[in-house]
């Protein structure tokens, strides 16, 4: 009898032993930091992650932002042809030199955006302008009656300035119930200028210049050549390089006697001038 008591006696000692163990091994899962994480955290989604890490400290509206939502906004404008960036969580507008410094990407990357960037401004003339003081991005904006507005301001400019829309020039108010004109007695010129499509047929030897140019003298527009990079104004006979708009005395300077048809200088940007 002694025996079987004993033997009872180390059975239910197993036993207890058995279910003590698996007990505290159910506690220990439970309390785990990965089952902590899990339900601390929850599901991930959306635009703000916490745990990860941000691509800026802090946007422009305060929000942090996650990477891979800020970059999709941006593809997604620019597949729409489209600079109205705005935050991904509450919609604040931003300027896109804001969103370029939170995209953090590779000075090759940043080019390629860039590019984009600047054909949209191109195509879409009467949408979008650089700010003529400070060059930001802005959209034209819209009276009361929906038709677009002949002249603008810049809100990033730490002082408020009115400049037309067409020519970038001052918008001059004569009194408080004008409505203003602008102050460019070229301002149909300069719009143009501004405006024009770029040369792209293929061999000219002016790729990439706008398809009208200023005389640099006299400010009457021409057109390039087939067959030249010089024009010769048919206003006041001066004659220039469609692609640097210096003088022919200047821009052969150190070229051979046929005169190189590749301008060593970089191409002048579109013309911008006030009479």
């Amino acid at each position: 009898m002694e025996k079987i008591s004993t033997v009872f006696k180390k059975t239910q000692n197993v036993l207890r032993t058995k279910m003590k163990n698996k007990h505290t091994g159910h506690r220990r899962d439970l309390n785990s930091p990965t089952q902590s994480l899990e339900n601390k955290t929850g599901p991930r989604s959306g635009c703000v992650e916490p745990i990860e890490p941000a691509v800026h400290p802090q946007s422009p509206c305060g929000h942090v932002v996650k990477a891979s939502c800020l970059v999709n906004m941006v593809n997604q404008c620019l597949k729409r042809k489209s600079l109205d960036f705005s935050c991904p969580i509450c919609e604040e507008n931003w300027s896109w030199s804001q969103v370029r410094g939170q995209l953090l990407l590779s000075q090759a990357q940043t080019v390629v955006l860039d590019a984009q960037v600047s054909r949209i401004l191109q195509d879409l003339p009467d949408v979008y302008k650089k700010c003529p003081v400070c060059s930001s991005i802005i959209c034209r904006p819209m009276d009361s009656a929906g038709r677009p507005c002949p002249f603008s301001s810049c809100k990033l400019c730490p002082q408020i300035h009115h400049f037309c829309w067409s020519c970038l020039a001052p918008w001059v108010f004569p009194h408080a119930a004008s409505s203003g004109q602008c102050s460019n007695r070229s301002c149909h010129i300069v719009s143009t200028l501004l405006a024009c499509e770029a040369v792209t047929e293929a061999g000219s030897l002016v790729m990439g210049c706008p398809v009208f140019r200023a005389c640099p003298q006299c400010y009457t527009l021409t057109t390039p050549q087939p067959d030249s990079k010089y024009v010769v104004c048919i206003e006041c006979n001066h004659r220039f390089c469609y692609i640097c708009l210096d003088s022919e005395t200047q821009c052969a300077k150190g070229e051979d006697l046929c005169h190189s048809q590749n301008c060593k200088k970089p191409r002048a940007e579109r013309q911008k001038f006030i009479t």
